[in-house]
Order: C-alpha cells, then structure tokens, then sequence
C-alpha cells in the first residue's frame, strides 16, 4: 500500500517537473514578431548579436545599453565615437561592407533610410529590419522606431520613459514658440547653393511640432527641387525671418567646417530679424542629416530649436 502510494507520488511528481520544464522551454523560445517597413521580421527570443548600419539605431541601442558587435564607422558623433573601438567597421552609412557584416554572424540587422534600395540584399545575410522615418513625419516615425527596437530587446519600459521626456521638452518648447508668434526659415546649404525646407521635408519636426510658423518671400518665387526649394540671399532678404536655421550639408558629410558662418555673413542676410535678434542659428548638422531617428540626436535637434527663445 506504501510502496503503491509512494509509486504514484514520484509520477506525479515527474509529470509536475515535466510540464514546468516545457512551460520554461516555451517561455525562453518565445517567438518575437517585428513588424517594420519591409514586413515582418520573426526571432526566437533577443537577439545577441546585433549589427546597425547606421547612427540613429545605433544611438538607441547606446541609450539602452545593448552592445552592437558592427556598425558603421564614418560620420560617428562624438557621443558615439567609442563604438569606433568597440565594433567591427560595417562600411559607411550609404554603402555597407557586405563581407564584413556577413563574417560577424549576426542574429539581426537594423538597416536604416540609406539602405533601402538595397535592403533585399541586406536580409540574404541575417533577418534584417528597416528603421525608417519618412518625410514630414519625423517625431511619429521617431516614436515608432523607438518602440518596434524596445519591443525586440525587451526594452519597452525604458523606451516609454525616454518618449516621454522627449515629448515633455517638445511640448514646453511648442508652447513657447506659439506664444512668441515665431516664423522660420530651414535652409540648408551645400557649398553656395541655397535649399528651403518647410511642412511636409525632412526637416518638418521644426513647423510641425516645434510650432514655427513658415516664413516665405511674398515677391520672390523659390525654384522646386529635388531636396528642397532653391533660393537665393535675396529671397532670405525679402522673407525677412525671425528664425533662420541653416544646416551645412558639407559640414554633414565631412567635406568642410565654418564655411557655412562665412557664406551666410553678408548684408542681405544681417538685415533680417533673425540676424539683428541674435536669431540665426547654425544647427547641429550630423543630429539632422546623419543620425537623424535617434534619441539622442532628438535632444540635439530640440535644444537647436531652444535657442531661438529670448
């Protein structure tokens, strides 16, 4: 009677230990599903081994303390300069070095806006995700990139927190704006040719949620193009800006420094608001051209617009 009673005890015993060990297996192979621009991306579980193919992806795995084993090299800010030491070189933000991304065996590739034309070769290496931010819809597509790479690396508390603290300095900043009736200029230049972005660019974080009313010229006309709106001094003078926020492409890109605060000192330009009023603001041109989407390259962007208040 013992020994029987003793018989079914250990069988149920090893039956208890049997479905705590499946319920353990499916727990840690819990199937992860991501969803982004070129579909949807399935992974057992994190992945470990993580290769970024460009700044702003690279600047939120930073935030979150994940450890990249490759990213790109080239155009790094001095916020992420380490990784130059600590990863293995992945090419340059347009090109990436497709030998040296295979040979780190990568769980997952985080590709980003340069690549896309050539994401269907990237995803033959390793599953591939693409962090993409469209035109004129900056801070949503920021917002949702943040949130689909916290959801992949079980980070989606600390990706809320750091949404919310961007989204507090956005609104105090939106604010302000509106009461001061700011209007702005976005002009970027590359070399001496002149670009205007307003709503609906690239750089449309600036009238959208920052509250910057457009500035335009009512007896000049601007010529469209393919990356912005070309203007001339004249138009700038004609415009007449309270806000003038000019990035240096060729600054951007490595190609020059300063030649920007040269060009623009001239009297078409001194005789604006935004010159007079201390108003004509070079902006950080790696945060808004090279490693824009990222967290911190956000801040950057929104304590540009920050000096614009008296």
């Amino acid at each position: 009677m013992k020994t029987a009673f003793m018989k079914n005890f250990f069988q149920l015993f090893l039956s208890f230990l049997t479905v705590v060990a499946l319920s353990t297996t499916m727990v840690s192979a819990k199937e992860i599903a991501i969803k982004h621009l070129k579909g949807t991306a399935k992974f057992n579980g994190v992945p470990k081994r993580v290769v970024v193919l460009g700044n702003a992806s690279l600047d939120i795995l930073d935030r979150l303390g994940i450890k990249p084993v490759g990213a790109p090299h080239s155009l790094l800010p001095n916020y992420l300069a380490n990784y130059e030491h600590s990863t293995q070189n992945t090419g340059t933000t347009a090109e990436p070095d497709f030998e040296a991304i295979f040979s780190l065996k990568p769980d997952v590739i985080i590709a980003e806006n340069r690549m896309l034309k050539i994401y269907d070769d990237i995803k033959q290496i390793a599953p591939t995700i693409m962090f993409y931010i469209d035109s004129g819809n900056y801070w949503q597509d920021a917002q949702k990139n943040w949130r689909m790479l916290g959801k992949l690396f079980d980070k989606e508390a600390e990706i809320e927190r750091l949404i919310n603290q961007v989204q507090v300095k956005i609104d105090k900043l939106g604010k302000q704006i509106t009461e001061q009736q700011l209007n702005a200029l976005m002009i970027m230049n590359n070399g001496n040719n002149l670009a205007m972005f307003n709503k609906g660019s690239r750089f449309s974080l600036i009238f959208d949620e920052f509250n910057f009313a457009q500035s335009t010229s009512e007896n000049i006309a601007p010529i469209k193009g393919n990356h912005g709106s070309l203007i001339s001094f004249e138009y700038i003078a004609d415009a007449k800006p309270d806000v003038m926020f000019v990035m240096d492409r060729e600054q951007a890109i490595g190609r020059s420094s300063g030649k920007a605060q040269a060009l623009f000192n001239n009297p078409l330009v001194n005789g604006t608001p935004a010159a007079k009023n201390s108003r004509l603001i070079f902006i950080d041109s790696n945060a808004w051209y090279i490693s824009t989407g990222g967290i911190t390259a956000t801040e950057l962007m929104v304590a540009d617009a920050e000096k614009a208040l008296l």
